[in-house]
């Protein structure tokens, strides 16, 4: 199948990543079968708490789609990421998000579905 297509994905619900304390929540769409240079895209929640930190295996990109986010990096590096906005991150960096509210992020990286 050349084309596949979610309807309303987005008001789907994002699974929790189940770490205590941590309001962080995410869920794989879809990825694509190619075994060389895998792509996996879906949804990324973080609500008001604790805040999340990740190293990234992988590269991926973020659109926030609603709410507010912040991430920083180790280099001191912030942003407060609104709706429109766009981050990218290389493999092997690391990341604290946090969120005054709640935000969603729509994501696309390159690593196999349900490797983190």
């Amino acid at each position: 199948m050349a084309m596949k297509y979610f309807d309303k994905a987005q008001s789907k619900q994002v699974a929790s990543l189940n770490i205590e304390g941590i309001n962080a929540f995410l869920e794989d769409t879809v990825s694509s079968n190619n075994d060389q240079a895998p792509i996996t895209c879906g949804f990324f929640r973080m609500e008001a708490g604790n805040p999340l930190e990740y190293t990234y295996s992988y590269d991926e990109c973020k659109i926030m789609l609603d709410g507010e986010m912040t991430i920083t990096d180790t280099e001191g590096q912030s942003v407060n990421m609104k709706p429109g906005d766009v981050v990218y991150f290389d493999a092997g960096t690391k990341v604290t998000f946090s969120s005054n509210s709640s935000g969603t992020a729509f994501y696309t990286g390159q690593r196999k579905l349900g490797v983190l």
